[in-house]
């Protein structure tokens, strides 16, 4: 088995036969598997599996995705992993772009909004594809790039399009940390990083992922994002990614403007508007101000989610002290 495309799932009846669909539609002359891993769902399992009874499929308890793929990784018999997002679906062409004679350990690429998608869903991936909104990581979300980097990392690459070689499970005892529950490649990515393992990122080779909805979806999700980010910075940290704390200082200095509105940080509000403005014109080729408005509101719902998750382990620091003096 050359290949085995990995699929944890929960509850996206609908969007998990549109990937499966896609992955249908494709052209490979190479042998491959699809491992769905069902993350405490059970209301159509079984529905699903008499659809597509050639694929591997497992039920679990709801647990976090970290541990949902790790289950995945355990049953899949292919050279190479795939993992996929059950909302993310394949353009026609996509296995054309990986290349298993090339010497990476580990391969992925961005994710892009999908064509058929609401007016705020795309606004939503203009701007997390926008530098002034996602720092050194818009390039999860961005194709504009042409070049191919041989020396990546998870400023680039993005866990629902990331191909890693089985060997870095098995031989080495690599696996997701099962208590992160969102961004938990990256912490692995940092790992292999540091291991020196050979990381490629080609913008070539993007899936299309479905943005949120609605606000309220896409707020709860930047928060966790958050969160993820305080704790992979304590299990492991780097100097280097302080700059993904910015947002906190952005925000405090936008506090202090807003109650001070005479104060000289109204020029760098502006300068930052003015900015995305045009950044926005060479994006969009027109202006639109909900473009703006997300670059503040995804800042401000990430810092928001960097504070409580510092709180929170503050206040385990702290209770853990006390606990020890009792």
């Amino acid at each position: 088995m050359k290949f085995s495309i990995i699929i944890v799932t929960y509850n996206r009846k609908n969007e998990l036969a549109a990937c499966l669909a896609s992955i249908a539609a494709q052209k490979s002359s190479l042998p491959f598997e699809i491992v769905i891993i069902y993350n405490g769902e059970t209301s159509y399992v079984e529905k699903m599996r008499n659809l597509y009874p050639s694929h591997v499929c497992h039920l679990i308890k709801t647990s976090t995705p970290a541990h949902a793929r790790n289950v995945g990784i355990g049953n899949a018999k292919g050279e190479y992993l795939f993992f996929l997002d059950d909302d993310c679906y394949l353009p026609p062409d996509y296995f054309s772009f990986i290349d298993f004679t090339s010497d990476w350990e580990v391969f992925g690429g961005p994710d892009r909004t999908p064509p058929v998608a609401s007016t705020l869903q795309k606004l939503i991936g203009f701007a997390i594809s926008s530098p002034f909104c996602m720092g050194p990581t818009f390039k999860r979300h961005s194709s504009f790039s042409k070049a191919v980097n041989q020396n990546s990392g998870e400023s680039e690459l993005i866990l629902c399009n990331l191909w890693i070689k089985k060997n870095i499970f098995v031989r080495e005892g690599h696996t997701f940390e099962e208590s992160l529950f969102r961004n938990e490649e990256n912490y692995l990515l940092k790992e292999l990083k540091i291991e020196h393992k050979k990381i490629y990122y080609n913008p070539k080779v993007f899936v299309y992922h479905s943005r949120k909805t609605t606000l309220e979806k896409l707020a709860y999700s930047i928060i966790k994002s958050g969160e993820s980010r305080v704790q992979n910075y304590l299990k492991m940290p780097l100097r280097s990614e302080l700059i993904y704390f910015c947002p906190i200082l952005f925000n405090l200095l936008f506090m202090f403007w807003i109650f001070n509105p005479f104060s000289n940080f109204k020029y760098l509000f502006l300068g930052y508007v003015l900015a995305t403005y045009l950044y926005g014109i060479c994006r969009l080729k027109t202006f639109q101000i909900g473009f703006t408005g997300l670059h503040f509101f995804i800042l401000f719902f990430y810092s928001f989610g960097l504070i409580r998750e510092l709180q929170n382990q503050s206040f385990k620091c702290v209770r853990k002290i006390i606990t020890s003096y009792i």
